[in-house]
């Protein structure tokens, strides 16, 4: 005997439903089970860097970007601001997405503009860190794609590659060497 009435037919509806839901969520591709994306980066159009409100674009790159565990965004006109702001625990939670403009490793990396550049994730990339770059404040850091490029750069302008794990400690001895120079003798 089957019973059906209509809290029970939409019962019915909701488990198939959810079931249908489950196999496409379970299909899988050739190249392995469908994973999410999680965030990608996002250009920065009139946002105000989250740690001195310059406007970002302005500023010349590389710049950088995260995200949020819940979503919220933010945009750095530098690296170094990046790294300051990541020193603060947020509110908005832990990033689940940083992301770092690719210098492009033919252009002389001397010269600054704010073109954009493309994004790529933080872990990911090199960064070269002494170049001498005029009116970027605070010290330099230049982002590359590659361990060759960045190691190509690096050499020619005596300045040195560090990994985003050591980013942090990197800047703050390149801080305190400026201003260990500029102290009165």
């Amino acid at each position: 005997m089957t019973i059906t009435t209509p809290l029970l037919l939409r019962y019915r509806a909701i488990a198939l439903g959810l079931c249908a839901m489950a196999v496409v969520g379970c299909k899988q591709s050739p190249s392995g089970p469908s994973v999410a994306a999680g965030p990608q980066a996002q250009a920065p159009k009139t946002a105000e860097c989250a740690a001195c409100s310059m406007v970002v674009r302005e500023q010349p790159a590389p710049r950088a970007q995260l995200v949020h565990r819940d979503n919220t965004r933010k945009f750095f006109c530098s690296i170094g601001d990046l790294v300051q702001y990541l020193r603060e625990p947020s509110p908005h939670g832990m990033p689940q997405g940083i992301f770092v403009e690719a210098n492009d490793p033919a252009h002389d990396p001397t010269t600054v503009d704010s073109k954009a550049r493309p994004w790529i994730r933080a872990e990911t990339a090199h960064y070269v860190i002494g170049v001498a770059r005029p009116r970027v404040m605070g010290p330099p850091v230049l982002v590359y794609q590659s361990a060759s490029d960045a190691a190509r750069i690096a050499g020619a302008h005596q300045a040195r590659v560090v990994r985003y794990a050591g980013l942090a400690a990197a800047l703050a001895a390149a801080k305190r060497a400026v201003h260990e120079r500029h102290q009165p003798r």
